[in-house]
């Protein structure tokens, strides 16, 4: 009875149903469904300094699918699942792949932040938002770890919040279809 749930609300999100950013499957072992392409909302453009001291721009990576994780030194499930997205940057980068890992700590832990980089060797970059003003308009519960997809116009796909051992196998199929999506037509530019 759960899977034939989970086949009706896929099937009602397949007809353009409105759905919510994150919708729960009635089948604990399915993933959380996506949201519909024509209902997903656009994220505002955000900039913020990464800890190499370069500033990286969300409206940079248009056309690609950006997935952007908030975490803290102080958060194990954080530290958990940041090999894994470092893992799914490098992977899939040639595919249209990025991901933001975005540090949530005050100014005052930065040597922190960069332990644990070094620590975990991350290769992705690592931007800080030790305001919180990206944070509170895209994690405003400051869920630590809290995933969001964005799909390759710049809009939100799903959210996720939290980690634990076996979420990887679920953060890479959402990978796998946001970027077996086409990419948006480019302006003036007429749909195929």
């Amino acid at each position: 009875m759960p899977r034939l749930l989970s086949r009706v609300l896929t099937f009602s999100l397949a007809l353009g149903a409105t759905a919510p950013a994150t919708v729960l499957a009635a089948d604990p072992a399915a993933p959380a469904a996506s949201v519909a392409p024509a209902d997903r909302k656009a994220v505002a453009d955000f900039a913020l300094p990464t800890l190499d001291g370069k500033k990286l721009r969300l409206s940079e990576q248009k056309g690609k699918v950006v997935l952007v994780s908030f975490w803290a030194t102080w958060c194990g499930p954080c530290k958990q699942e940041l090999p894994f997205l470092d893992a799914f940057a490098t992977k899939y980068a040639d595919k249209g792949l990025v991901v933001f890992a975005i540090n949530t700590d005050a100014p005052k832990s930065q040597s922190d932040v960069r332990r644990v980089v070094n620590q975990k060797d991350l290769k992705l970059p690592v931007l800080l938002d030790a305001e919180g003003a990206v944070a509170s308009k895209l994690d405003p519960q400051n869920a630590m770890p809290f995933t969001v997809y964005i799909d390759r116009a710049g809009r939100i796909a799903h959210t996720h919040e939290g980690f634990q051992p076996g979420d990887e196998k679920d953060v890479e199929q959402r990978l796998l279809a946001l970027l077996a999506e086409p990419a948006p037509a480019a302006a003036g530019t007429p749909a195929p």
